[in-house]
């Protein structure tokens, strides 16, 4: 992916724009929207090429932390407080998470990485830090840790060039942890039934 280009410039997919209608279609079922409005940004939503033309639309529907299209690259800072930052956001390549007596919640199953790799810096003091990434990614968590903890639940990708999370940072008495899928298990019954239906 080029640099030169924005996350707002980047083609929108029919998942993004289905993620609007969603909460549009929400809207207009409690009251929030009337059927005109629904029907005037269901068409812009369905008209929209890019991402940076949707999360306008449902801007004031939703609080910043739920909006279904998050192109902010803000850093995530949860100061004697919780953050989370979860859906469909971009990640940039240069991610800042900090946890000071409090906790950041990251979801990355759903976000769209800008570059094939993405470094992280991740700070917990006396605070926690949970990371969810989705199957595939390559992950690997550095920096260092006092009367703490950094660890991941992350395989080695069986992909040949899979996409790379760098986890960066300190803790300081607190944590940094990386979730990934379970990678589900045949079980032995499951595997004579396949081999009978094979046969």
């Amino acid at each position: 992916m080029s640099e030169d280009i924005s996350p707002a410039r980047m083609r929108a997919s029919n998942s993004d724009r289905e993620r609007v209608g969603e909460v549009l279609r929400a809207a207009v079922a409690d009251g929030r929207l009337d059927m005109e409005e629904f029907e005037e940004r269901m068409v812009r939503t369905e008209e929209a090429r890019t991402l940076g033309e949707l999360p306008e639309i449902t801007a004031d529907l939703l609080p910043p932390d739920e909006q279904p299209i998050r192109l902010d690259p803000q850093p995530m800072v949860g100061a004697f407080s919780s953050l989370s930052r979860k859906g469909r956001w971009v990640a940039m390549g240069g991610e800042y998470a900090v946890a000071v007596a409090g906790r950041v919640e990251v979801d990355m199953r759903q976000a769209l990485l800008l570059h094939g790799h993405v470094r992280m810096t991740v700070t917990a003091i006396v605070g926690r830090v949970d990371i969810r990434v989705p199957e595939g990614v390559e992950v690997r968590v550095r920096g260092w840790s006092f009367l703490g903890r950094r660890s991941t639940t992350a395989r080695r990708s069986p992909l040949s060039d899979p996409p790379v999370l760098e986890i960066d940072g300190f803790s300081l008495m607190g944590s940094v942890r990386v979730h990934a899928p379970r990678r589900r298990r045949l079980l032995p019954w499951s595997r004579e039934r396949r081999r009978s239906l094979e046969g």
